[in-house]
This record gives C-alpha cells, structure tokens and sequence, in this order.
C-alpha cells in the first residue's frame, strides 16, 4: 500500500511539474533584446552621428509619450536615453486630443532599414497606459528605439529615441 501511494505522488509530482508554467521572479527581469539582436540592432559611429528625429517633429497630435524612467535627456542628436544595462522602466502614455488607443502601440529597435518589433515582449508589462516592467536587461551598446502609439482618433504620435546602454 505505501509503494503504490508513494508511485501516485511521484506520478502527481511530475505532473504538476509540466503543467505549471516556468516563471521568473521580478528579481530575475528579462532581456529585452537578445546579445545577437544587439548585436545586429547596435549603431556603429555614422547611425550615432545621424541622431534621430528631434522631439519636436517626433511627437504627433496623438498621446504624449512621457518616460518616468529611465529619464531622458534632449540632445543636440535628439531624445537619448543613457542608462546601464539592468533598468526598471515605466513610460505613460497620456491622453491627447481624445483617449489613447493601447492596441496601437508599438515599439521598435531600428537600425537602417531593418528594425525588430519589441511590442510582443513587452506587452505583458502593459497596464492600463503605462508601461511597467522591472530589472530589464538589455546588453551594452547603441541603440535607435521608435515608439508609436496612436488615440481612439487614429491621431497617432511617432517617437524616436537614441539609446546608449552601458554596463553598470
């Protein structure tokens, strides 16, 4: 009897075990970009010296995108975010014109023409209009990041940011 309760826990205890998703905890975080996407995403010297596009072309009619944290900085080759590679990141996005639209938004890492869509990544860290997530990880290196986002309107705003990520 005790063999045949113990072969039923086992059995229950390796079910459990494939059943329950993985998780991490938030100490953990996650990486954003992968170490080959960045490097593939990272900007040598000519795409840094390009900049990106200054706030005042980037930012729409739509909702305003607002970074609590990391803090921005305007630059003379536009919005730079300069952080170390471990960061808790909280960006709002605010009501313009009319309420934003949340299924809308999407962000980008860019490089030239070829860019790699984040939005999926970061969608489970979406609440309500604010983007939340902590201990993100992105490796160190130069980065062009597009934000868009759009209201129930269709006034959208487009933003891009330059991102020197370093390590801590």
């Amino acid at each position: 009897m005790i063999r045949k309760a113990y072969f039923i826990f086992v059995a229950a205890l390796a079910l459990s075990l494939t059943l329950i998703p993985q998780t991490t905890s938030a100490e953990d975080g996650f990486m954003l970009l992968s170490f080959e996407e960045a490097k593939e995403l990272n900007l040598d010297e000519t795409e840094w010296d390009k900049g990106s596009m200054p706030k005042s072309l980037g930012f729409g009619i739509g909702p305003k995108i607002v970074f609590e944290n990391p803090t921005i900085k305007e630059t003379d080759k536009g919005m730079l975010i300069d952080s170390p590679s471990q960061m808790n990141l909280l960006v709002l996005f605010e009501d313009g014109i009319s309420p934003v639209d949340m299924s809308t938004l999407e962000i980008k890492a860019k490089k030239g023409w070829f860019s790699k869509s984040l939005t999926k990544r970061l969608k489970p860290y979406l609440h309500g209009n604010s983007l939340k997530a902590e201990n993100v990880k992105i490796p160190s290196g130069r980065f062009k990041l597009e934000i868009a986002v759009a209201d129930k309107d269709g006034n959208e705003s487009i933003q891009e940011y330059l991102c020197e990520i370093r390590d801590k």
